[in-house]
């Protein structure tokens, strides 16, 4: 059973500043309480009055209106877009040899580990103080256990079954004889039930400067931010979205959201590659986020674009987020975006709400210099803003018909580069529900964890796979494979032999049982009367003998066990 503890604790602190951003790691902020402001150099939401310069070019920070009535313009023109210039793919010293293993470590370093093990280890320490005894079944922990320990950890998400005992079944279709041969169930579950990464005695109560929600799990957040972004450069486009984790428990930030695959959980926001690489993520924590900004929707992009500024990257997001101000506060700051919108967002053209299309393909255009209105009509009617794309220069795409044919209708070019790039999130969260990490849990933040774990093991994977001069071990090596390879050298040759609980027994003599005594076991927890459960009945004591170390009931019982035990003995 696990033991209760904290919800939440302490902040770490504001981590590095945004103020130039380089790739240096320094220059990687990661810290979740600290300011949110877009601009790196001023508290307000949009870059100080006046003309900015980058690499880029200059852009006036000094935004139209979208609601004038001269802001849209039927006159289309091809807009001006800086070419991308940036490194980008993997940024490590491993070889293309080196093992999956040290791929992960990219992403959870092997010194965490060690954290992990301290921190555990104060746990158990700090729940023994507070409960006036120590538990017989514990002994501290190590870093080589609590990577194997992660291992199995690993393995329950790809072998699911109903039990964590069944693992341990001796059962030969049931149990598993690599979780056997690793370590005891007993063990496993102490160290879930200790399992900690952080320090309760810093904890900083709810209410007070400093307080942090997500203490729990505050130093596996920072690593990851940080490790995602330093080891793999960002592409040119990127998309931003919601993830969810699948929770139904209590926790005041969890969704409902009934026309979602996964309805109740936990939202994170993330920003990803086309092909699923996550390059950055914030955990959602409803209205006590302290990100600035107007909207939900444009707190969340700014937070998360911040590293990509004065970059020329494009940036893919749905309605939920887009507004004009936000493209134009996004262009502002050297970054291009497009997103889906809704035609009823202040500022969208007024006759793009409502179009008269005669068919399929049909599309309408308003633009403000880099700025793209877009009306679309497709099977419904679609509405698109965009700074990445020419107005002009239609190209060709299908849909199907019913009775199982095609159709070739024209796409604009905003729509189609959406389409192209918009899915990152989403093909990241497909690789998570490939090989889920670990099983349900009583503590909201080991949900948090395992997702963080899930993340990283694609990421590992993803970097892997586009590190040039990798040699794929088999075809159709698959992030399962990797997964499995993972775990396999976190347990390594790691064996925990499984410990006895007391001394052995003493022979039990006619000359010594004389000194043989019952007493109150004050350094054991209550256990069931060793004589009364071989007798088939249960009743659990803190008496027993003293010599013999095994919990009997006062009187009938010890006189009985110590009785058999001579007559075993003679």
């Amino acid at each position: 059973m696990e033991s209760s503890d904290d919800d939440s604790g302490p902040s770490n602190g504001n981590q590095n500043s945004d103020e130039n951003d380089s790739s240096s790691d320094s220059d990687i902020n990661v810290g979740e309480n600290s300011g949110d402001s877009f601009s790196s150099d001023t508290d307000s939401d949009d870059v100080g009055v006046g003309d900015t310069q980058s690499s880029l070019g200059t852009y006036s920070s000094e935004t139209s209106d979208p609601e004038e009535e001269e802001f849209w313009s039927t006159n289309l023109t091809s807009v001006s877009i800086a070419a991308f210039e940036e490194e980008t793919g993997p940024n490590h010293d491993l070889s293309p040899t080196d093992s999956v293993l040290q791929y992960f470590f990219l992403m959870i370093s092997d010194d965490f580990f060690d954290l992990l093990a301290v921190e555990t280890n104060r746990y158990a320490d700090q729940v023994f103080a507070r409960k006036g005894r120590r538990d017989s079944d514990w002994s501290p922990t190590n870093k080589r256990e609590v990577q194997a320990y992660f291992g199995l950890h690993i393995f329950m998400g790809i072998h699911k079954l109903p039990s964590i005992d069944m693992y341990w079944s001796q059962n030969r279709f049931v149990g598993i004889p690599g979780f056997k041969d690793t370590m005891p169930r007993c063990r496993f579950q102490k160290l879930t039930q200790f399992l900690h990464m952080s320090n309760n005695e810093d904890h900083v109560p709810t209410g007070t400067s400093g307080h942090d929600r997500l203490f729990k799990i505050r130093p596996l957040i920072d690593l990851t931010r940080k490790n995602f972004q330093r080891y793999n450069r960002p592409g040119k486009c990127q998309s931003i979205d919601e993830g969810m984790i699948r929770y139904k428990g209590n926790y005041f930030a969890k969704q409902y959201t009934p026309c979602k695959p996964i309805k109740r959980g936990l939202k994170v926001w993330m920003r990803c590659e086309p092909n699923g690489y996550t390059h950055d993520y914030r955990i959602y924590l409803g209205k006590h986020d302290d990100m600035k900004g107007q909207t939900l929707g444009e707190r969340v992009v700014k937070h998360l674009c911040k590293p990509l500024k004065w970059k020329g990257h494009h940036v893919f997001f749905d309605r939920f987020f887009t507004s004009i101000p936000l493209l134009q506060n996004l262009e502002n700051n050297g970054i291009y975006a497009c997103g889906t919108i809704m035609s009823n967002r202040r500022g969208f053209p007024a006759d793009l709400k409502n179009p008269s299309f005669t068919g399929r393909g049909d599309a309408e255009q308003r633009q403000h210099e880099n700025l793209v209105a877009t009306a679309w009509k497709d099977a419904k009617p679609v509405h698109i803003v965009s700074t990445t794309s020419d107005p002009l220069g239609d190209g060709p795409t299908y849909r199907r018909v019913p009775g199982g044919g095609h159709v070739l209708i024209q796409r604009p070019p905003a729509v189609a580069h959406y389409q192209e790039n918009y899915y990152g999130v989403d093909r990241a969260m497909q690789y998570r529900a490939k090989c889920p990490v670990g099983r349900q849990s009583r503590k909201y933040w080991k949900y948090f964890m395992n997702f963080i774990l899930e993340v990283s093991i694609v990421n590992a994977f993803l970097l892997w796979k586009t590190t040039s001069g990798v040699v794929i071990p088999r075809k159709h090596y698959s992030l399962c494979d990797f997964c499995v390879d993972v775990a396999e050298l976190l347990i390594g040759d790691y064996r925990s032999k499984k410990k006895e609980r007391y001394p052995l027994a003493g022979t039990v003599t006619a000359a010594g049982v004389a000194s043989h005594h019952s007493v109150k076991l004050t350094d054991m927890p209550r256990r069931q009367c060793k004589w009364c459960s071989k007798q088939g009945r249960r009743r659990d004591v803190t008496y027993g003998c003293d010599k013999c170390l095994v919990h009997l009931c006062q009187g009938a019982c010890f006189q009985a066990y110590h009785q058999n035990a001579l007559l075993n003995t003679s």
